[in-house]
């Protein structure tokens, strides 16, 4: 086991390892394990610079032109010699033939909950139900 600034390293038996950070697990539900390489990359990190270490499809939508896709994207952000996880809720737009553009979709400025993020996602299906679905017929 080996420590840098406020991450704590463990090996696993398969050769992968184990991150916390100010001692918790990054995802305690999933056990998420990573290769050994992301502490060079964590190291190697500015200040105010983050690591994405992986996103987690919530859903989609497709109109005529585009493809319209909702993550939950965990980070690392090193903020002065410190480590903390962020999560953040990414819209994603993609259109062909063209790279994927993406935003943080924010709640006046701040980071959203699970809470928020679950109220958007019901507003989003509730309105596409009501204003652009015809259960009757498929355009």
């Amino acid at each position: 086991m080996s420590d840098f600034s406020n991450i704590t390293v463990s090996p696993t038996e398969d050769g992968m390892i184990n991150l916390l950070v100010d001692g918790q697990p990054i995802s305690a539900k999933y056990g998420m394990k990573f290769d050994p390489s992301i502490v060079d990359d964590l190291q190697a990190l500015e200040d105010g610079q983050n690591a994405k270490l992986f996103e987690q499809f919530i859903f989609s939508h497709t109109d005529l032109n585009f493809e319209h896709g909702y993550f939950y994207v965990t980070c690392i952000q090193k903020l002065e010699s410190t480590y903390q996880v962020v999560t953040n809720f990414v819209y994603r737009i993609t259109a062909a033939e063209q790279a994927p553009f993406e935003h943080v979709i924010t709640k006046q400025g701040a980071a959203m909950t699970p809470e928020d993020v679950n109220e958007f996602i019901q507003a989003h299906i509730q309105k596409s139900l009501n204003d652009y679905t015809d259960l009757k017929y498929a355009y």
